[in-house]
């Protein structure tokens, strides 16, 4: 099987938070490497569980990929290091934002998406001073509930000192992430809890996040009312990113579409471009598409035996 043209590079990507992104796996060539086993990870079981930091990225490779890539694309929101695992696992991740940014002009920010883990460090944190923005992972706020959605040997006490520091430290932009689970982390007790961890990490925002993806394990949505109590509870700082039943997913299918037409305005996209894209099932994908088309707002075309769908010019 001949390796890929593109072994770090991926996307862009449409993300409702980050808009037009291309997305840096650093561990690409070696699978997942993390820390943590969260029952939630759309990656699966973590085989490769590890605490120690190492490198192993080709930089010129990246270098080289990055290079080809932004020059073929415009419009980018962000550069996100995200991918196979935890990226903080990586060292000199200031090495490497520092030539992201020459490459790409300092024109695009960056963005490190981490479970928290490594916070606590501050070798860590010196190699983070470069990045725009970071959204880290806080999800639970005791430590019986975060032993039963991370898995991991870390502390939550020591996560949370991590983050407290980090917001002390840190000069850009931090998006705390919290996953939601049904029955384990939105209870009442835990987003009280919540709501005291939060006011002392001061993150500029906290985003709700949901199980939309296949997982290893089998879990289950937080309910509507528990949903709104979050909200309620934690305040104006808070965006919820997915939603789970009928009448709010019709608001994210509106999104969808939205998301759709601006992506055909800049180029023509297949099928499975757009499940690349989205990551949220064919049937989804093919339904907006088709009321697209319905309204005349795109329509498909053959080009090399593959269809295409395009902006419909009146």
């Amino acid at each position: 099987m001949n390796e890929p043209k593109f072994l770090y590079i991926y996307g862009p990507v449409l993300s409702r938070r980050l808009g037009f992104s291309f997305g840096i796996d650093l561990f690409a060539s070696l699978g997942k490497i993390c820390n943590f086993n969260c029952i939630y990870c759309q990656l699966g079981k973590t085989n490769k569980k590890t605490t120690k930091r190492f490198y192993c990225i080709d930089l010129e490779r990246l270098k080289k990929e990055l290079k080809e890539t932004i020059n073929k694309t415009q419009d980018i929101d962000y550069i996100s290091i995200s991918g196979s695992g935890e990226p903080t696992l990586h060292k000199d991740l200031d090495k490497i934002v520092s030539e992201i940014k020459k490459i790409t002009g300092y024109k695009y920010p960056v963005c490190l998406i981490t479970n928290s883990s490594l916070l606590y460090r501050k070798d860590l944190i010196k190699e983070l001073k470069e990045i725009d923005l970071i959204i880290p992972s806080l999800d639970a706020a005791r430590e019986e509930t975060f032993k039963k959605i991370n898995r991991a040997n870390v502390s939550l006490k020591k996560i949370i000192k991590g983050l407290i520091n980090l917001r002390k430290e840190f000069r850009g932009k931090i998006w705390l992430e919290i996953m939601l689970i049904g029955g384990l982390n939105d209870t009442k007790e835990e987003i009280e809890e919540f709501k005291k961890i939060i006011e002392k990490i001061k993150p500029d925002k906290t985003h709700l996040n949901l199980p939309i993806r296949p997982t290893a394990d089998k879990i289950k949505f937080p309910r509507k009312k528990n949903l709104n109590l979050f909200k309620k509870i934690l305040g104006k700082n808070v965006e919820v990113v997915y939603y789970p039943d009928k009448e709010l997913k019709e608001k994210y299918s509106e999104s969808i579409r939205e998301v759709i037409t601006n992506y055909l305005k800049r180029r023509p996209a297949t099928l499975e471009d757009f499940e690349k894209i989205f990551d949220i099932g064919k049937k989804i994908i093919l339904e907006n598409l088709k009321e697209l088309i319905k309204e005349k707002k795109i329509e498909s075309k053959v080009y090399n035996r593959k269809k295409y769908f395009v902006i419909k010019n009146d």
